[in-house]
């Protein structure tokens, strides 16, 4: 019999369909082996490259915090007057402040010489005690005018006008307090001596063996002049550079300005930076969680490390410095800013971490969501209904513990917390609204219990003894 039309044969040397079959599965085999083999290549490549990238976000922030605390404090007029300006509200600064003040105007006044010269010569001994004394008495006078709310008011004046002078001509612009002397850039501060020498004029006559009227000085005016004027008032000659900081040379203003202008495009650029390292580890990562919080814990790390130096750092200089304790007060004063700043990143950074933590899906994780969401139910639950009803049932019947237990939270509280008008309006307010709300509970009657349902009863007396029911007759 012929085969039916349009059958094929295969012919000779022709594969068949099994055999075409068997070496497609074949050449699939190969390509997942090869696929297989070159996966952990490339996902070793990319976690290396999440790695570096991690690496590099943490310490971008580290270093944008810095800048961004370094630029504000320095460059920013209002921080750094709050940085500085607080300074001489410690005693302890103002009396050494006063000490080495005093002891450079004895000097310059020389009245231990003056005074041996004006007694006699059997009696010039006593120079030497009386000079003591009224230096001694003369820094106690300063250290209390350094104090004062008035010399703290021209201390904030004079400090907000010096540094906002002092950024202007770093940023290109003119000072009229800025001058060139010898070669260099700088700043008049006569005026500012002055104005704290008028709150003790009277002394300086007494030191002076004249009467002092001390001259209206002005920042318009050329530092010798001012000096000048100083010195005829006083009856001494000051030196020519008395009252003058020295800031840079002027050849060198040039390069200062373009380092401000660098130092203020670093502080844009480098947080921008930051924040595109972090999206692109955590874009270029296949587990994102995970990089997540090796960013977060990173910072975290890095962070307290930073703070750690930095005070040991502190601790160091304060010890190496003439009068430790006021190096002490004084550096705790300027890093105060960087110790708030770097405190809210590290509390940022546990924080999003905690949060990062809790909703993921380990099994602690699910397991504490659970037991949160069993407890909420179970108090929503027991402030509604019958539960509702029994709970405020047994508040009413415990009142009066409760109220004392209130009265006694609340003496706990503002004992921790320190006390002002508002935490004690706060604490007090709250507690009047609780010992409210209990003795409403304590006086509120209680609910009669529902009287016993008597249908029953009611149905078997109205219906005939030993009769049947009109359903069954």
């Amino acid at each position: 019999m012929s085969d039916a039309p349009g059958s094929q044969q295969p012919t000779e040397g022709t594969p068949s369909a099994e055999e075409l079959a068997r070496i497609q599965s074949e050449v699939d085999a190969l390509q997942s082996e090869l696929d297989r083999i070159k996966t952990p290549r490339k996902r070793r490549f990319r976690r290396l490259v999440v790695a570096l990238l991690v690496a590099l976000s943490c310490l971008f922030v580290l270093l944008s915090t810095t800048v961004v605390w370094a630029h504000r404090t320095v460059l920013n007029t209002t921080a750094f007057v709050n940085t500085v300006g607080p300074v001489f509200q410690s005693p302890e600064v103002n009396s050494a402040v006063s000490a080495r003040a005093t002891d450079q105007l004895f000097k310059e006044l020389n009245l231990q010489s003056r005074l041996r010269n004006a007694l006699p010569p059997k009696a010039s001994f006593v120079a030497i005690p009386i000079t003591a004394a009224t230096e001694s008495y003369v820094s106690a006078e300063l250290a209390k005018v350094l104090g004062s709310e008035r010399f703290q008011t021209i201390w904030i004046s004079t400090l907000t006008s010096t540094h906002a002078q002092v950024v202007a001509v770093l940023r290109g612009q003119s000072s009229q307090a800025l001058s060139t002397s010898g070669g260099y850039i700088v700043l008049n501060t006569v005026p500012v001596i002055n104005k704290a020498l008028g709150d003790v004029s009277g002394l300086a006559s007494n030191l002076t063996g004249k009467n002092v009227t001390l001259p209206t000085i002005t920042s318009a005016e050329l530092p010798q002049q001012a000096v000048n004027k100083l010195s005829k008032a006083l009856g001494v000659q000051l030196p020519s550079n008395f009252g003058q900081i020295t800031l840079v040379r002027s050849n060198n203003l040039a390069t200062v300005q373009r380092g401000v202008k660098a130092f203020d495009r670093l502080t844009l650029a480098l947080p921008l930076i930051t924040l595109a390292l972090i999206a692109l580890s955590l874009w270029f990562s296949v587990a994102r969680r995970r990089t997540f919080i090796q960013l977060l814990v990173g910072i975290a790390l890095l962070m307290i490390v930073l703070r750690r130096v930095v005070i040991h750092e502190q601790g160091a200089l304060a010890n190496s410095a003439h009068n430790p304790q006021v190096a002490q007060i004084v550096l705790g004063d300027l890093l105060n800013g960087f110790f708030v700043l770097t405190a809210w990143v590290l509390g940022l950074a546990l924080g999003i971490l905690v949060v990062t933590l809790v909703s993921g899906p380990y099994r602690w994780a699910v397991a504490l969501r659970s037991f949160v969401a069993r407890t909420w139910h179970r108090a929503v639950a027991a402030v509604s209904g019958e539960r509702r009803a029994r709970t405020l049932a047994w508040m009413g019947s415990h009142a009066d513990p409760l109220q004392l237990g209130g009265a006694v939270l609340a003496g706990i509280v503002l004992l921790i917390v320190s006390v002002s008008w508002l935490s004690f309006l706060i604490v007090g307010g709250l507690l009047v609204l609780y010992e409210i709300f209990m003795q409403v509970l304590k006086t509120r009657p209680g609910d009669d219990p529902a009287p016993a349902s008597d249908t029953g009863s009611k149905s078997d007396l109205s219906s005939p003894v030993g009769g049947s029911s009109p359903a069954s007759s």
